[in-house]
């Protein structure tokens, strides 16, 4: 079981750490346990009660009526509230508490949801970078472990796979290719699933290599595939100076290819993307460099 500070909590749920402390005293909301020099410290369970108290909160009801109901009450207002609410702010809190639960059902539902209504392109920028965004500040505080992240992923893995091959066959004649791949020890492969869902929908040719590829098995798929664009992620911890050195290895070895990096890791002190290779930072950036609609 995890333990939060307020400060987490404040960084998880959006709710401040002077309103939390209120919600405590005056409404008896979460009850803390307190080390012998009084530091607060929460559960899991208090995070989740937290999470469900703010999305109503948020919503309209009134904090003095919601310390009035209990656990399974609550979750019943949430269910009742998913229904009818649109908002996207809403539709993250309700992802990050279905996998602090491992709720799949809720999960899918969300992401089912707000794909048929919107589309799989709107739901990935609208709903699913802000949620990884939030998910990161889950990893920074220790609450989200491996098995919650391979939950999340895969089941959004599933989602793009299948928007994928619904687009098999539909490149355009003489449409310009891109490889895209992982280097090998990099397994994070939900950002660049959605490019090639966005390179594929605009009629691109895509050869997806996917996770975990040696460098010479690049060197190998590029000289048989002969692309004009190579696109890569790099996500995973790993040192500055070794990322500057691969960087420098794709730019030598790939001369009269367009590449483009993007990724969490690349935002480090101390990385050097050459000028040669386009940063892509959003996924309107992309759309842009590609001058795609």
């Amino acid at each position: 079981m995890s333990k939060y500070s307020i400060k987490d909590l404040e960084k998880i749920t959006g709710v401040k750490a002077h309103t939390i402390r209120i919600w405590e005293r005056r409404y008896g909301i979460i009850q803390p346990e307190r080390s012998k020099t009084n530091i607060r410290s929460y559960s899991d369970s208090d995070l989740r009660k937290l999470l469900n108290v703010s999305m109503l909160n948020s919503s309209g009801i009134k904090i003095s009526h919601l310390a009035k109901l209990s656990t399974i009450d609550l979750e019943a207002k949430i269910l009742e509230l998913s229904r009818s609410n649109k908002s996207i702010g809403f539709h993250i809190e309700k992802l990050t508490l279905a996998t602090v639960n491992f709720n799949e059902e809720l999960f899918e539902s969300i992401l089912s949801r707000y794909i048929l209504e919107s589309g799989m392109e709107s739901t990935i920028v609208e709903v699913l970078f802000p949620f990884f965004e939030r998910i990161g500040v889950l990893w920074q505080v220790g609450s989200i472990n491996p098995a919650q992240e391979h939950f999340i992923s895969n089941l959004i893995r599933q989602k793009l796979f299948a928007s994928i091959d619904s687009l098999s066959g539909k490149s355009v004649e003489g449409a310009s290719k891109v490889l895209i791949y992982l280097k090998e020890g990099e397994l994070h492969e939900v950002g660049i699933l959605f490019y090639n869902y966005i390179l594929r929908r605009n009629g691109f040719s895509t050869l997806y290599l996917g996770q975990n590829l040696p460098f010479k098995d690049l060197v190998s798929a590029v000289n048989d595939y002969n692309p004009d664009y190579i696109i890569s992620s790099f996500i995973s911890p790993i040192n500055p100076e070794d990322i500057n050195v691969y960087l420098l290895s794709m730019e030598k070895s790939f001369k009269n290819i367009e590449l483009m990096v993007t990724g969490l890791q690349l935002k480090q002190e101390g990385i050097e993307v050459p000028d040669s290779m386009k940063l892509i930072t959003s996924p309107q950036k992309f759309k842009k460099l590609l001058q795609l609609k």
